[in-house]
């Protein structure tokens, strides 16, 4: 028979396996104490392609998950000019704790309708259903997930059009109406960065 010693070291061996059992749930879970701390989305670290780095940056934090750290990959291709050709191209990536969160991409485009230029985007991204339009460009729709402008961008020769397109890969906790307007905060800046920096010269119709 166990002497009352030994009934107390298992006794105490038991509810020490049980706290560490606790404490270990607690952690993987995020409760507090152990939550992880948020990361900071800095203004200066933002895509320089993503236009305005206040506006762009508080629109992040309304539509970007929590996550410890945050980074940018910005980048424009080479900008070509003669009679014949005419190419603009951005990309912005916003990855979280080593995913991607945020895609942001500009490109000329020519399209003899707006329309089929509203079937690429939402057949691409988004169901067509989920998709509302707002003021922006020549057209501009988007939803809790997606949002796309379609601006005016040369006049000469064979019109060219910039098709700037933000897209959520992973969505924070903010409600639907609030994700779909910080998506178009975003794309209505990118889409005025892309205007100026393509140097166009049509009216863009966009407003910030």
């Amino acid at each position: 028979m166990a002497s009352t010693r030994t009934r107390s070291l298992l006794a105490g061996g038991a509810a020490l396996l049980l706290l560490c059992l606790v404490v270990g749930v607690l952690y993987a879970l995020g409760v507090p104490p152990f939550e992880e701390k948020k990361g900071e989305i800095k203004a200066s670290e933002v895509c320089r392609t993503l236009g305005s780095p206040a506006d762009s940056t508080a629109a992040l934090k309304r539509v970007l998950p929590d996550k410890s750290s945050y980074s940018f990959d910005d980048d424009i291709t080479d900008r070509r000019y003669d009679d014949t050709d005419f190419s603009y191209e951005t990309s912005c990536f916003v990855n979280g704790d080593g995913k991607q969160l945020v895609a942001a991409t500009a490109e000329m485009v020519r399209y003899d309708k707006a329309d089929d230029w509203v079937k690429d985007v939402v057949e691409n991204h988004v169901p067509a259903s989920s998709v509302k339009p707002f003021p922006a460009g020549d057209k501009a729709i988007a939803s809790d997930r997606v949002a796309a402008v379609y601006l005016p961008c040369t006049a000469r020769g064979f019109g060219r059009h910039l098709s700037v397109v933000v897209q959520l890969k992973q969505r924070g906790s903010a409600s639907d109406g609030q994700l779909r307007e910080g998506l178009i905060s975003l794309a209505r800046n990118a889409a005025l960065f892309a205007h100026d920096e393509a140097k166009c010269d049509a009216p863009s119709k966009v407003t910030s």
